[in-house]
């Protein structure tokens, strides 16, 4: 939890400060970028994250040897994905409502940051050292202000180009440091194992696939927003979102325990231990979230009267219908990272096509008449419907093949 809520902070200081300095109008673009951002690192990043973590902690495979390969196919991933932005910018800007194409310039710098910082902490949570996460993490919290601190004195103002180019220096920064502090936990054989090397991209296939549909349902609903509307709302929007960050640091400081250590009992064939690891994550999820759930419910409309001045408050009717779907996603999210760490990626990515695709038509059929509530509503349809699809899923496919047997 301590290494997510570090994480979570950096995260929370860029977009804080962007809400915060910029105008509506640039918070829109700057929601716009960052939505476009996610989709990149999908493929250059999050595809590798599920299959870099399975084959490290499953005990099949030397983990210094799935590093080197990892490396490899991190900076292909990365050299493929900036080629085809590059490729396909004046498309995305037209499309999007980014209306910059200079910001797209940005996300090669920022990808290879990532990656290499990513790199890091994904050898400390395949180990699941979780001490050393949480240093590492409040490692690059730590840089990340310093480096703001230093560029607010000696910049001469800050702009969406400029709090990305921080971000991403932050990153790399860290990753740096990281690799130097933690380096006798990070054990590479630079050789090229080429069944492993082709194991492990077969399974980012699936990885991409699921991840693309999981990103359509996240961030699709920016991008529409994007084209169908104006930025402004694009920025009410993501306001909204921004308060719902809260709740999820309690999702990724779960993913990152569940996750190893379902693969691990995945490799023992052991479907009780799975089963009871679920219950637990779904609880601790849920003793998490209701506390935050409730008190930004309770404090969030007169905290963002007051801090923005009026400027956002019609985000806060929003603001409630994200908090109320955050009660519905416990269950799936743990399903769906138990379906991934189980080999049971196909049923992950199916149900997660199914739910896109539902977004997808809700959102074309919901923006152009209710502007930002329908985008949240398609989100909130597509959640709940995710929800149970995972759910029957992990249950047939898990839970009750060990009854079979």
């Amino acid at each position: 939890m301590g290494a997510t809520v570090c994480r979570a902070c950096s995260r929370f200081l860029l977009v804080f400060l962007a809400s915060f300095l910029l105008s509506k109008y640039e918070f829109g673009i700057f929601n716009i970028f960052i939505s476009i951002y996610f989709f990149s690192r999908l493929f250059s990043e999050n595809s590798l994250n599920l299959p870099f973590i399975k084959f490290a902690a499953d005990g099949e495979h030397d983990p210094a040897l799935v590093n080197f390969q990892i490396i490899l196919l991190k900076i292909l991933y990365v050299l493929l994905v900036s080629f085809f932005i590059f490729l396909c910018s004046d498309v995305i800007v037209e499309y999007s409502g980014l209306e910059r194409k200079s910001l797209l310039l940005l996300l090669p710098f920022m990808l290879l940051s990532l990656t290499f910082y990513m790199f890091v902490g994904q050898i400390l949570i395949s180990q699941i050292r979780m001490r050393l996460l949480f240093v590492y993490e409040l490692l690059n919290c730590l840089v990340f202000a310093l480096l703001l601190a230093l560029f607010f004195f000696f910049g001469d103002g800050f702009s969406t180009e400029r709090l990305v180019l921080v971000f991403s220096a932050a990153m790399g920064g860290s990753a740096l440091l990281g690799t130097v502090v933690f380096r006798r936990f990070i054990h590479i054989i630079p050789r090229v194992d080429k069944e492993l090397f082709w194991k492990i991209i077969h399974y980012s296939k699936f990885t991409i696939l699921s991840g693309i549909s999981s990103l359509v349902i996240l961030k699709a609903d920016v991008l529409m927003l994007g084209y169908f509307r104006t930025p402004q709302e694009v920025g009410i929007y993501g306001m909204a979102l921004f308060v719902n960050e809260a709740v999820q640091v309690v999702f990724d400081s779960v993913l990152r325990i569940c996750l190893p250590r379902a693969s691990a009992l995945s490799g023992e064939g052991d479907s009780g231990q799975i089963k009871i690891l679920f219950r637990q994550s779904v609880k601790n999820i849920y003793i998490g979230i209701l506390p935050i759930v409730a008190f930004l419910a309770v404090a969030a409309p007169s905290a963002i009267h007051l801090v923005y001045k009026g400027k956002y408050d019609d985000s806060i009717l929003l603001i409630y219908l994200f908090l109320a779907a955050s009660l519905v996603k416990p269950v799936g999210y743990v399903a769906g990272i138990i379906l991934g760490a189980t080999g049971n990626i196909r049923l992950d990515n199916r149900n997660c096509w199914i739910s896109a695709m539902l977004n997808v038509i809700c959102n074309v059929l919901l923006i152009p008449r209710f502007g930002v509530m329908g985008a949240a509503i398609a989100s909130t349809v597509s959640f709940t419907s995710l929800t149970v699809l995972h759910y029957l899923s992990v249950r047939h496919a898990v839970f009750y093949q060990e009854k079979q047997e």
